[in-house]
């Protein structure tokens, strides 16, 4: 049975709905505003101490600065060793991305396309990894890194680094390479194309959305990592910049302008970074989380 309603009652009930429509906009807006300003906060407000001395920061820290001091930054770059720690988290990062992007492609590849015995076994390998936790292999990492002679090296933290960066990627890559059509490389198979070529000029470059995905995430990771940083690194010349910051912090103790400074310029990267590419973050995340075997 329909239900009739007059012009009077289609008008109110469409008055209603646009109401409705009105109020849920207003609270998600309103929600994501004020979430947006707890994120943001923070990060203004080191940078606004960044541009003071002590006495301004004590007097009043959440005051504009009445002298802008971007001497701070000149001072936490050079005296503060942050320049000499960016470039290292610029070394250890791109290599570990690039050495994480060629592996689990290949891995990925190997797992989702080719028929071998205990296929399965080592992706659940690979997968299980995910649930190890990094301070639990703090020791036996050392001992073996030690024994390698890597302490206090960049390939002592590259090759950690790596290691825990694989299960995820490879489960992300995987996840994209299955939903890649078999005809593709039907094709190709057919036009006489050998297999390492086969996933160097067709699966590879077709699967690169879930590759730049996995290069993101594991920037950002990489950038920020503290716990094998401050276990392996020793001498101040090797620091990353997270290590860099806790020894900043110890030596200059009392120069809180420099150390904000510091702490903005060791943020920066990550922020423009994830800003840019957070679109293909979402993407690549929902791709390899939501794909089936």
């Amino acid at each position: 049975m329909s239900i009739c309603f007059n012009r009077k009652e289609k008008r109110q009930l469409n008055d209603y709905f646009l109401w409705k429509r009105k109020r849920n906009t207003f609270f998600h807006y309103s929600f994501l505003s004020f979430y947006a300003i707890i994120v943001i906060f923070p990060i203004f407000w080191v940078l606004v101490n960044s541009l003071k001395d002590n006495l301004e920061i004590f007097q009043n820290p959440w005051a504009l600065p009445n002298i802008y001091r971007w001497s701070n930054y000149i001072k936490a770059w050079y005296e503060g060793n942050i320049g000499s720690a960016f470039f290292n988290s610029v070394i250890v990062t791109i290599i570990s991305v690039v050495i994480v992007g060629l592996v689990a492609s290949m891995a990925a590849y190997s797992l989702s396309r080719l028929q071998f015995a205990g296929k399965k076994t080592i992706f659940y390998l690979f997968l299980g990894g995910m649930y190890v936790a990094p301070v639990t292999s703090l020791i036996p990492l050392l001992k073996l890194l030690r024994n390698l002679n890597l302490v206090n090296t960049h390939w002592g933290l590259i090759f950690p680094y790596v290691a825990f960066a694989l299960p995820l990627s490879i489960f992300i890559i995987r996840s994209y390479m299955l939903g890649i059509p078999k005809t593709v490389e039907e094709a190709a198979i057919v036009d006489g194309v050998a297999p390492f070529q086969l996933f160097w000029k067709i699966m590879f470059p077709l699967s690169l959305p879930s590759v730049y995905t996995v290069v993101i995430l594991q920037i950002v990771y990489i950038w920020n990592e503290f716990l094998f940083a401050l276990v392996f690194l020793r001498t101040s010349n090797k620091f990353t910049l997270p290590r860099a910051l806790q020894v900043f912090q110890g030596s200059f103790i009392t120069e809180f302008g420099p150390l904000n400074a510091a702490v903005l310029l060791a943020a920066i990267p990550t922020i423009i970074i994830y800003i840019i590419f957070s679109e293909r973050i979402r993407n690549g995340m929902a791709i390899g989380f939501s794909s089936n075997e």
